[in-house]
């Protein structure tokens, strides 16, 4: 093969080189890239106010829209936190359980009044409070806990930081890189055994040996039933390798249950593209894990603005990871959270396995059929 190249054999090597280093830099931007943008904060404010020499006073109200007010000037980068004024802490832990917030700020009602007492060199000055979500993110949870430390030293102003949905504490991970490869391994050995299988399935049962287009339904639901049980190996796979690597203590049954809905679905999406031309699987299954390799980590608040865009709302990686967080950090049971997303993935899978069944196969030798 190499020979009938000539001379341009010679530089096969480096275009496999350049190619190389081309996928590795497509796969590791989004994680080299990251930055917190805009991510959601709550700010309350509980503050009751005092009356001092000067006047009513109304401290945590300042602070409260000093802290709304900040924005991105034009033309600048986007601010690592977009502060939202909430009425009352009832709506920050709504906020909060429908996953909406990657953390809150509380001022508590005396505020105001010891703050005025330790001008007054009366008591200690008081202290703000923050609640992160490791549930939301637990890479995020870190970085915020350390920046935001940082940011009310250099106010001066005392502040207590509380992680909340940490799971386990035994089974918890205690830095930000044991973080994201606990949720990359719960994540690519699904995707992986999900692509196999899709593989595998298209070649031992190939539409193009149907001629009709009952025959090419029948292969394809025969492709299905098959997609099923090996969705079901992928699935008790990622449980054992999430327990046995990480220690994550995931319940079991809830998260094979879920990983097999996630496996599942993602198969159906590769059978359809592969049915209906090897090309089309092909790209499919190369945006799946080239673009989508490192989304299983990262929220989209972090991702470059390309990724965030137009790769994050189709990846399914986000969405298998928002379900392990969901159970893993959160103790959901049925239909965590991303489930609807797979769902929807899976949706496209059947439509794309519908169009393939439609479009007829071309007539074919023995000697290709024997060969496949």
């Amino acid at each position: 093969m190499f020979e009938k190249l000539g001379r341009a054999k010679y530089a096969v090597p480096v275009l496999v080189v350049v190619l190389i280093g081309c996928v590795m830099a497509l796969m590791f931007t989004p994680m080299i890239k990251m930055a917190p943008k805009e991510l959601p904060f709550a700010v309350v404010s509980l503050d009751e106010g005092a009356a001092t020499p000067q006047g009513e006073l109304n401290v945590g109200a300042l602070m409260v829209d000093k802290l709304a007010g900040q924005g991105s000037p034009p033309g600048s980068d986007a601010a690592p936190i977009a502060w939202q004024e909430f009425d009352s802490q009832e709506v920050v832990d709504e906020a909060f359980a429908g996953n909406e917030l990657f953390g809150a700020l509380t001022i508590p009602a005396d505020y105001t009044s010891k703050h005025a007492l330790a001008q007054a060199g009366q008591g200690e000055p008081p202290a703000v409070d923050v609640v992160l979500d490791n549930a939301k993110s637990p890479l995020a949870a870190t970085q915020m806990q350390a920046s935001l430390g940082a940011m009310f030293a250099q106010l001066e102003v005392p502040v207590n930081i509380e992680v909340i949905n940490t799971g386990d504490a035994d089974a918890s991970t205690t830095s930000p890189m044991a973080g994201m490869m606990s949720q990359q391994i719960g994540v690519m050995p699904v995707m992986m055994m999900s692509l196999i299988g899709a593989i595998i399935l298209t070649r031992i049962f190939p539409k193009r040996n149907a001629a009709t287009p009952g025959g090419r339904f029948k292969t394809i639901g025969i492709q299905l039933g098959y997609a099923a049980g090996f969705s079901f190996l992928a699935a008790v796979t990622g449980v054992i390798l999430l327990n046995s690597l990480v220690g994550a203590e995931a319940p079991f049954w809830t998260t094979t249950v879920f990983l097999w809905v996630a496996s599942l679905s993602v198969m159906a999406l590769f059978l359809g593209a592969f049915n209906i031309a090897l090309p089309v699987g092909g790209l499919v299954a190369l945006f799946a894990f080239l673009c989508g390799m490192m989304l299983a980590a990262l929220p989209k608040e972090m991702l470059p603005s390309f990724w965030a865009d137009w790769i994050y709302p189709w990846a399914p990686q986000p969405r298998i990871a928002d379900g392990l967080r969901d159970i893993l950090y959160r103790g959901a049971e049925l239909m965590p959270m991303g489930t609807g997303g797979l769902l929807l993935l899976g949706g496209v899978g059947i439509v794309l396995l519908v169009i393939a069944a439609l479009i007829p196969a071309r007539a074919i030798s023995r000697a290709e059929i024997e060969r496949y």
